[in-house]
């Protein structure tokens, strides 16, 4: 159960809590809205294994809106089961504190696997092989792909679109696994937050489609142009849509103008069949784009096949190693003091 120590605030969480049968062990990561915990699930005679845990900031806790999102995302996430995203366990509320319990992935997110250097927003980006990236985007968009055919109990399709497809939402494992994480924005039919309030986007700017950023109404091609930029960026290491200080106001200006440079401008020799195909997922217009994930996937594995020998999980796993195994390894080595 959580502590109630004086001073301490509704919905704080600290190492060392239950949340029901899970131990709080230490914080790895936070966005906007939640944290995420590395935590160890305790069951019957000793079992124990480590899951991820995620709850809202304490900031945000008495907040009916975040709540509500929160709730949306398990609801949506749950009911994907792929081997690229992400899977949910268990929804549950101790003392107020509402928590998910997700996969444990031992890993990094592309996004800090383009920037190794010790803070991501500082550092240096460095591009990767553009096979190896292909190969991650590919996975991917497998993972979107199922979350967009997801149904309900009738069998009716609930459009999920995830609406923050980036590179901090796509963890890559230490043995080489991708998976799509963080439907925490997510929109699906019949969804509480479903519509979305004027004047008000979700999602992060660099990576929004003409549609998100210009406040329209979206479908699956939306999180498709967003995965031609997670591309671009991994195999440049640029973004497509930039600004000094990283002024969301002109970066949006310029996703509505729909004027970038391609990536062939940034990396001599790049590989035309695979700009066709990042142009494609980017273009402005969401009826020239793939119609939907699954087609972008089979493009890059038909480019893959062609271009030279077999990229495997192997070898994703080798290059996040050489990048940030130090990191990933710290960690393991402090979870499993912890345990």
């Amino acid at each position: 159960m959580i502590g109630s120590a004086p001073g301490r605030g509704f919905g704080e969480v600290h190492p060392g809590d239950r949340l029901g049968r899970y131990e709080i062990l230490l914080a790895v990561a936070q966005g906007g809205m939640a944290r995420v915990w590395a935590a160890k699930q305790h069951g019957q005679r000793g079992f124990s294994k480590v899951v991820a845990i995620k709850t809202i900031l304490p900031n945000l806790a008495e907040d009916e809106t975040f709540e509500r999102m929160f709730l949306d995302e398990a609801r949506v996430a749950a009911g994907v089961h792929h081997p690229n995203v992400c899977e949910i366990f268990d929804l549950g509320e101790e003392d107020g504190v509402l928590y998910l319990a997700m996969e444990w992935v031992e890993g990094e997110s592309l996004a800090r696997l383009l920037k190794p250097g010790s803070g991501v927003e500082g550092a240096l980006p460095q591009r990767l092989n553009a096979r190896l990236a292909a190969k991650i985007i590919a996975e991917a968009c497998g993972g979107l792909h199922a979350a967009h055919e997801l149904t309900d109990d009738h069998g009716q399709r609930l459009d999920v679109v995830h609406r923050d497809v980036s590179p901090q939402n796509i963890l890559v494992g230490s043995n080489g696994s991708v998976k799509v994480m963080d439907f925490g924005v997510a929109k699906a039919l019949g969804m509480s937050t479903e519509t979305t309030s004027a004047g008000q986007i979700k999602g992060k700017a660099p990576y929004m489609s003409p549609e998100q950023a210009g406040g329209q109404k979206i479908d699956r091609r939306s999180d498709v142009f967003a995965l031609g930029i997670c591309l671009y960026e991994a195999t440049t290491g640029k973004r497509p849509f930039s600004a000094p200080g990283g002024n969301q106001i002109h970066i949006i200006k310029q996703i509505l103008s729909g004027q970038f440079e391609p990536p062939s401008a940034h990396v001599p020799g790049y590989p035309q069949e695979l700009e066709q195909i990042i142009l494609k997922a980017m273009a402005m217009d969401p009826f020239h784009r793939f119609a939907t994930a699954d087609r972008m996937k089979t493009a890059l594995e038909e480019w893959l096949a062609r271009s030279g020998p077999v990229i495997t999980q192997t070898h994703i796993g080798a290059e996040l190693q050489a990048r940030v195994g130090h990191i990933v390894s710290e960690r393991q080595e402090h979870i499993k003091h912890l345990m």
